[in-house]
Order: structure tokens, then C-alpha cells, then sequence
């Protein structure tokens, strides 16, 4: 005999079939995962041979700090290979799509800016220069975290950074920086537009930089410069500049190209004025397909 519904048993229905996907298994939901707060210390530099012959054996330099980021893990079995990410101080969500992208992709992620809790002021921030001085520290600091994670693969790790920041990557990478010091290196290196003029080589592994043609805000023949002194390195530097691309071309958040005060484009606070700053989707999706490509053939 057929069954008719009745319009009473309606609601029910619509609420039984609300409530399954929610009592699936969480192996059967899918969406971005979920960022866990972590904190990680700054590392010390050893002592140099001066040190080591003035100061008695037990001595150390001094404690440079804690730093708070968001760590985010891909699925599947790990360990993973990881990117640690270093935003600049605009609002964080600001770059959501690329840690979303980056875990589509199946790389974890440990991501954080200088404007560290609970006042969000820029680390070093009473020091006026181009650079962070703290910057490699706080990379190489997020680098020995990851490294002892057991999700994450010690050997491929890179790092990636915008704007001003992205010296972080290109500096972290030099054999006479501070990572000379520590034993965990970088796998791979990507700098968005960065400022370039601390970038010197010889690099101890790959360097990617993409930087918009049309950016007023930081100097590309630097950038040009780099890449062509380093033709000839073990790892020459590959740069590339897209088309009708302003600073920030790869972010939504930013909105149509424009010209802004320094606070906006600059709210690290580096010695700098205003620029032009904007979103490009075709530029932001030929960034990705670089990067992808690029990690993909590092840390794969």
C-alpha cells in the first residue's frame, strides 16, 4: 500500500535530513582546516669565537622572544611538507585565500606578521628602517618549530613573505646570514614584490620572486639586478614580473588599484612613504600557478 506524507510530518523530515551531515564522520567533512594557535621562540644566535674565549662556558646571548602564529595541517598522513608564511600587518584575513590555497595544495602552513598580540604594535617597530631587523629570526624561530613537529617533513620547508617582508625569504637564504648558525635550513624561498636591496647572494637553495611591472612602491630593477647576478649560482634567483600589476596585486582584499597614504600600504612601518596598491585576478592567478609549480618542484 503507498504511503502519503502528511504535511505535518514535514518539519520533521527537513530537520532529519539537516542533522546527517552532521552527524557524519568527521573523515567525511570537508572544508579549510581548522588554524591552531602555537608559540615559538626566537632563537638564539651561539656565541662567536670572541664570546666563547671572554665568557665562561655556561654563557648564552641573551633571550630574543616569543612569537604567536596559526598552524593549519593539511589531510592525509604526514609528515607534510610546510610553508611558513609571513604576512605583513594588514588584517590577517587578508590572507585567508592563500592559506587556503596553500592547504588545497597539501602543504601545512605556520603563518604570523611582527604585529604580535596582545597590542599588535610592529616587533622593533621605535627602530625607522627599510628592513625588520628581527625578521630572520622570527623565520628561522618558526622554522626549528616546525622542524620538530612529527606532522612535518624537517627537510621540506620553505618560506614565503609580501611586500617589504619578502627580503625575509630572500635573506634567509643567503650562507652568510643568520642561518649559517643553525643546523635546519629552508628548502625553498618566495618573496612577493620584497624589497631587494638585502638580497645578496650566493643563496644556499631556490628563490622565487613575482613582482608586478607597474609596482611604484618598491625599486624591481634591484629585483632584476639579483636575479641576474645569480645566473650563475648553484641556486640562481627566478624572477618574474607580471603585467599590469601593481603592489598587492595578489591580494582581494585591496581592492581596485589606487593610490594610498603610507598607512595603508605600509602598516609595518618602514621608513616609507605612499604608493600604489590594488588587486589584479588575472596577475594574482598567474602568481599561483608560478608558486604552485614552483613549491610543488622544491618540496615534492
Amino acid at each position: 500500500m503507498t504511503k502519503i506524507l502528511l504535511p505535518g510530518r514535514l518539519p520533521a523530515l527537513v530537520v532529519a535530513l539537516f542533522l546527517v551531515p552532521l552527524m557524519l564522520p568527521s573523515k567525511f567533512v570537508q572544508g579549510p582546516a581548522v588554524a591552531q594557535t602555537v608559540t615559538f621562540e626566537l632563537p638564539r644566535a651561539p656565541l662567536t669565537p670572541l664570546q666563547q674565549k671572554r665568557l665562561k662556558t655556561t654563557a648564552t646571548n641573551l633571550s630574543q622572544g616569543h612569537f604567536s602564529g596559526d598552524l593549519r595541517l593539511p589531510k592525509g598522513d604526514g609528515p607534510h611538507p610546510a610553508v611558513v608564511v609571513i604576512r605583513t600587518c594588514h588584517d590577517a584575513d587578508y590572507y585567508a585565500p592563500w592559506l587556503e590555497q596553500l592547504e588545497n595544495w597539501g602543504y601545512a602552513t605556520l603563518s604570523f606578521s611582527r604585529c604580535q598580540p596582545p597590542d599588535l604594535v610592529p616587533d622593533d617597530a621605535e627602530i625607522p628602517a627599510l628592513d625588520w631587523k628581527r625578521g630572520s629570526l622570527a623565520a628561522l624561530g618558526a622554522l626549528l618549530y616546525l622542524a620538530d613537529r612529527p606532522e612535518i617533513d624537517a627537510d621540506r620547508i620553505a618560506i614565503m613573505s609580501w611586500s617589504r617582508l619578502g627580503m625575509i625569504p630572500l635573506s634567509t637564504l643567503q650562507y652568510e646570514g643568520f642561518a649559517q648558525f643553525f643546523e635546519a635550513k629552508f628548502a625553498a624561498g618566495v618573496a612577493l614584490y620584497p624589497f631587494c636591496s638585502f638580497a645578496r647572494g650566493p643563496h644556499m637553495g631556490p628563490i622565487l620572486i613575482v613582482s608586478g611591472k607597474e609596482d611604484d612602491w618598491v625599486d624591481n630593477t634591484v629585483c632584476h639586478r639579483v636575479a641576474a647576478e645569480s645566473s650563475s649560482d648553484e641556486h640562481p634567483v627566478r624572477a618574474v614580473f607580471l603585467e599590469d600589476a601593481v603592489h598587492g596585486f595578489d591580494i582581494a582584499a585591496f581592492g581596485a588599484p589606487r593610490a594610498v597614504e603610507a598607512a595603508v600600504i605600509n602598516p609595518d612601518r618602514f621608513a616609507a612613504g605612499g604608493g600604489t596598491l590594488g588587486y589584479n585576478p588575472a596577475a594574482a592567478k598567474e602568481a599561483q600557478v608560478e608558486i604552485r609549480q614552483f613549491l610543488d618542484r622544491y618540496l615534492r
